[in-house]
């Protein structure tokens, strides 16, 4: 047991050195398109892959849509100073949405997501359930099919949906990170 605990810290340690050059192939090419798309450099790209896409990417089965300035050719924000990624990150059991704009003046990126995991009726029941007894969060809003939660303090936000036999499950999130330019 020693053995396997001390190879998983050698190996996360590695990554951490390492950055973009020990990621498997798909996963580079993502790390890669997010640095070119946003126009940062590879220490901040790797960041952002590592602390908001590689652990959806576990799973054996993935795929990316991605959007970006480039993609609206004919408007004034093509050419924009501060960069927009648009990202769907679809894999099994989850859909998660990505919005990142940078903001090189003030050597930032906000990150915004959506993340949705379409369940049984039953099991988006149990998380309304765990989620109103639980004093961290306030219910906003409640109908017979939906209910809205927010965390006390953070932007975390949590939207149930039911509709028997299926309900989804729906965590939403901001976030801003320093770019190291």
């Amino acid at each position: 047991m020693r053995k396997l605990v001390l190879l998983g810290l050698i190996v996360c340690n590695l990554f951490a050195i390492g950055g973009m050059s020990t990621l498997p192939d798909d996963e580079k090419k993502v790390a890669q398109k997010i640095q070119d798309t946003l126009n940062i450099n590879q220490k901040d790209a790797f960041m952002i892959y590592s602390d908001y896409f590689q652990s959806y990417l576990n799973e054996s089965d993935w795929q990316l849509h991605f959007g970006n300035n480039a993609t609206l050719s004919s408007s004034k924000v093509q050419k924009a100073q501060s960069q927009t990624m648009f990202v769907s990150l679809i894999n099994p059991s989850r859909i998660i949405n990505f919005s990142i704009v940078t903001f090189p003046k003030q050597s930032q990126v906000l990150i915004y997501t959506i993340e949705t995991l379409p369940r049984k009726s039953s099991t988006v029941i149990d998380k309304f359930n765990d989620l109103e007894k639980d004093k961290k969060f306030i219910k906003e809003r409640e109908t017979d099919a939906f209910a809205y939660f927010s965390k006390d303090g953070y932007t975390k936000k949590i939207n149930i949906f039911v509709s028997s036999p299926v309900g989804a499950i729906q965590y939403t999130n901001l976030y801003v990170e320093s770019l190291t330019n």
